[in-house]
């Protein structure tokens, strides 16, 4: 099953992170490496996360790499190069973990 996430459930209206949970901040730190990883590599099509599976929770065992691309709506699709585990990440942009180079026109 995937994990589709709006990333704007886990922050305050300033953009600020929620108090969470234990397990709840083990999936945001997570997520936030997918999406500065992405933001800072957005022209590749498919970009290999320095991040392993396992560390999205607790008691998980799959030592598979992430990967994960950004689709033309600004949807980051994330999976795993080894197990089924797989998600989305929606209104990352424009939030303090979006990296992306700025273009002044």
């Amino acid at each position: 099953m995937a994990l589709k996430v709006d990333f704007k459930q886990f922050l305050d209206e300033k953009g600020e992170v929620l108090a969470l949970t234990e397990q709840a901040k083990t999936v945001f730190n997570f997520l936030t490496k997918i999406v500065l990883s992405v933001s800072e590599n957005i022209e590749q099509p498919l970009i290999d996360v320095d991040l392993n599976c396992n560390t999205r929770g607790t008691e998980l065992s799959c030592e598979g790499s992430i990967e994960a691309s950004c689709s033309s709506i600004n949807i980051i699709e994330w999976h795993c190069d080894t197990c089924e585990a797989s998600g989305t990440i929606s209104n990352w942009k424009g939030s303090i973990w979006d990296i992306q180079k700025r273009t002044i026109h």
